[in-house]
């Protein structure tokens, strides 16, 4: 029903903001990523949105980027991940940190958030791990692991490692623990001989 807010931002919080639009004060629940690119009050903002109505509640969230809103609609549509939990998720990590932690069946670290356990944590990664790696080419590798380095030696690494017949999910979570554990830049070379060694 709504796609975006644009206005003045009035307050912000680390779960949710108000903005006027056109003399209206619209109270929308953001994630702390959300949050962390909302603008000083007084600012204008533009934020897209989602309109949950549920009996006598609507509830309006927010977020600074389609990406975030698009991996939300992901989350929702997964049984026993509602709106706030969604929104929980999202405020644990970048669409990108969590693709990789999905990747990697990482359900202990998805499991840490408020209001996930383990058995919904489970669920998420069975539910959202084929789609992440379906709409994988060599643009997308970048995207999901642009938090951990360099993006063209990472894209190179796993493109490699992929095509010597290691599975995606194996790729991801090799190139994932050894940028994250380095100590400084590695080559691709570097990356894939120690992803071999593992």
């Amino acid at each position: 029903m709504y796609e975006y807010l644009q206005g003045k931002l009035v307050s912000k919080y680390t779960d949710h903001a108000i903005i006027d639009v056109g003399g209206v004060g619209y109270r929308v629940k953001t994630s702390f990523s959300t949050f962390q690119e909302l603008p000083e009050p007084g600012q204008m903002v533009k934020i897209h949105t989602y309109l949950h109505v549920r009996e006598d509640i609507f509830e309006l969230f927010g977020f600074s980027q389609t990406l975030e809103r698009e991996f939300f609609y992901k989350l929702i549509a997964i049984s026993k991940v509602g709106p706030k939990a969604a929104l929980a998720i999202l405020s644990g990590g970048s669409p990108a940190e969590i693709s990789n932690w999905i990747l990697a069946e990482d359900a202990k670290t998805i499991a840490k958030t408020p209001g996930i356990g383990p058995t919904t944590a489970k669920r998420i990664i069975l539910e959202l791990k084929p789609k992440i790696e379906k709409g994988l080419g060599e643009s997308g590798v970048g995207q999901l692991v642009s938090d951990l380095g360099d993006q063209r030696i990472e894209n190179e690494a796993i493109m490699a490692l992929e095509a010597l017949g290691y599975s995606r999910s194996d790729v991801f979570k090799k190139v994932r623990t050894i940028v994250k554990d380095s100590e400084g830049s590695l080559s691709t070379e570097e990356v894939i001989k120690l992803a071999l060694r593992k």
